[in-house]
């Protein structure tokens, strides 16, 4: 069976306003499609932390560049304090697909 990657999903959410797709969350395209959806915006959806924003974060490897991606930056910067305040446990690392947890 082939691996199960959060990175090849499409995400889909809507709102009472739009819906919102991202796809390819790994790549430039994904990035800045995440970065302008979140231009004037502090979440995903709404305006505080919703399950569609971690949905998101966990498909995004790691935080954007704030010069390529001042709003996703932010955005990561932003789920990533709310959620080591939630769980303070030390992570080790994990990845999805083939790729192999980082050493330390």
């Amino acid at each position: 069976t082939k691996p199960y990657s959060l990175k090849s999903q499409i995400f889909s959410f809507s709102s009472s306003t739009m819906a919102v797709n991202f796809s390819n969350l790994h790549t430039e395209a994904g990035l800045k499609s995440v970065n302008d959806h979140l231009s004037g915006k502090t979440y995903i959806s709404g305006d505080q932390l919703t399950k569609d924003d971690i949905k998101v974060y966990g498909a995004i490897s790691e935080q954007p560049s704030s010069d390529l991606y001042p709003n996703a930056s932010k955005w990561y910067q932003v789920v990533s304090a709310k959620l080591a305040s939630s769980f303070p446990g030390k992570a080790v690392g994990v990845r999805f697909g083939s790729q192999a947890a980082p050493a330390e």
